[in-house]
């Protein structure tokens, strides 16, 4: 897929001009970075929680980066089911049943993804009727002791917690290495490219 014309056209209908798993893994980099200063940068209340909004949308696309990077070509499935060792056919049905092995593989790499798969399955959903009892997604208040901002001591402030069996870390950390495991595995794919920058929203004439 070339772009070295900037107004050129999306090859997938109803993306608003995206089409590359580059472009997925640079969304997810924005996202975490906007949960990221929501969270630290200590605020009075907002007219929405920005915060919880952030994480739904960042789960999400850490996970959904699996079906751009699964659909994206050929010979990069065909290097995925050989790095994880699974068998597919490159027919529409085959391809289908390929997404689902690539997806069940990297959940055994990276445990964060598995949390990820859960929080955008559940959020997407609402509610789901199968889901995983050892991984639980949670907005925690906690005490004031050391005012920042305009928290103050007594007050009540909220992080983002996911737990995963019996271990529990920041959802912004679990979120750090889903987007390190994409890095390393575009990387070691040969999937970023020059040519899949996306367009300014300007694009200023000669």
């Amino acid at each position: 897929m070339s772009h070295n014309q900037p107004t050129e056209q999306s090859a997938i209908s109803n993306v608003f001009g995206m089409d590359h798993p580059q472009q997925m893994y640079v969304k997810l980099a924005w996202e975490l970075n906007a949960l990221m200063a929501s969270m630290s940068v200590w605020k009075d209340n907002e007219a929405a929680p920005e915060a919880l909004f952030h994480a739904f949308n960042t789960a999400i696309t850490a996970w959904h980066i699996s079906d751009w990077l699964w659909q994206y070509q050929p010979g990069i499935r065909e290097q995925l089911a050989t790095k994880f060792q699974f068998v597919f056919e490159e027919t529409s049905t085959g391809i289908k049943k390929g997404l689902g092995k690539f997806q069940e593989a990297i959940v055994l790499h990276c445990n964060e993804l598995r949390v990820c798969r859960e929080i955008a399955n559940g959020s997407k959903h609402m509610r789901k009727t199968k889901t995983d009892p050892n991984i639980n997604a949670q907005a925690v208040w906690s005490k004031v002791v050391d005012p920042a901002g305009f928290a103050k001591p007594g007050d009540l402030v909220m992080s983002l917690r996911v737990t995963n069996k019996d271990k529990e870390t920041d959802a912004e950390l679990a979120f750090i290495e889903a987007l390190g495991f994409w890095e390393k595995l575009m990387t070691e794919l040969g999937v970023f490219t020059k040519d899949a920058k996306l367009p300014d929203k300007i694009i200023k004439g000669s």
